[in-house]
């Protein structure tokens, strides 16, 4: 037996005995032998046994614990819920997109309908130039024919009677060709009318009116973006935050201690197969 084995101390303790109960947490009773109170080996190597069983007892538990299984249940947890997160993930940005066009589509739109504006102010004030040159043609007509009668049956009638006095039937064509043209006279104010009041007018009210905000942008693209659009982006970003924050706050914190309880798992294997407690 080597000399550190069976070196003994005036009380009779070993210096092994002295290490394995100072392992064992037997403090006290090491205190004890030093203070004057001697004990047998005997003694020592029960008090360690028994402080080594409830090590052993303490050990089983963490053990039980382990078995249970809680970091895979977590990470199974994990993996579920960053499955349905990566789907929403994906609907914000397909939600995303389609804000993007409808914002696209209405400037485009607006844009188009900046563009019209012009060209039917063209047209209004062709139509209302023409309305005018009528009004002062049928006011000449009147002047110099004596009747308060419309241009066009003014002018018909001028030309009806003077074609009448035309002999053997020669004046039936032009008759026939004065009637198309005062029917063409007739249908200018209604024409006119039509298109300024019908047409050009509501096109303005809807699109472009002189004061205040479009038809089409109080009913139709304002409540759109206000009603519809602003508040899905503003969700979208809520979202967003909460993804973000999820993946921060949560899934790196919890997946790194995860990982350093692998670690320390490991080191424990290790260190049970160091001293023989397989």
């Amino acid at each position: 037996m080597a000399t550190e084995n069976i070196e003994t101390m005036e009380n009779g303790v070993t210096r092994r005995q002295l290490l394995t109960t100072a392992t064992v947490g037997g403090v006290a009773l090491i205190a004890g032998a030093v203070g004057g109170s001697a004990l047998t080996n005997s003694e020592v190597r029960t008090a360690a046994e028994t402080e080594l069983a409830k090590l052993r007892s303490l050990l089983g538990l963490y053990e039980q614990l382990e078995k249970v299984g809680i970091d895979q249940i977590i990470a199974t947890g994990m993996n579920v819920v960053r499955g349905a997160l990566e789907a929403i993930k994906t609907g914000v940005k397909i939600a995303r997109a389609g804000i993007i066009a409808v914002e696209t589509a209405i400037k485009n739109f607006q844009a188009m309908v900046d563009n019209l504006r012009a060209a039917a102010d063209v047209a209004t004030r062709i139509l209302n130039d023409l309305s005018q040159k009528f009004q002062a043609a049928q006011a000449l007509v009147v002047s110099v024919l004596g009747s308060a009668q419309p241009l066009a049956d003014s002018i018909g009638n001028f030309f009806t009677e003077l074609i009448k006095k035309i002999p053997f039937g020669i004046g039936d064509n032009f008759l026939r060709a004065i009637n198309a043209l005062t029917d063409l006279i007739r249908a200018i104010p209604a024409t006119v009318d039509a298109m300024l009041n019908q047409l050009l007018k509501p096109l303005r009210d809807l699109f472009f009116p002189p004061t205040g905000n479009a038809l089409m942008k109080t009913n139709l693209t304002d409540p759109i973006s206000q009603n519809l659009l602003t508040p899905l982006g503003n969700f979208l970003t809520d979202v967003e935050t909460f993804l973000d924050s999820w993946e921060k706050n949560f899934v790196q914190p919890v997946q790194g201690a995860l990982d350093e309880r692998a670690k320390v798992r490991k080191q424990i294997v290790a260190m049970r197969n160091d001293i023989g407690l397989v």
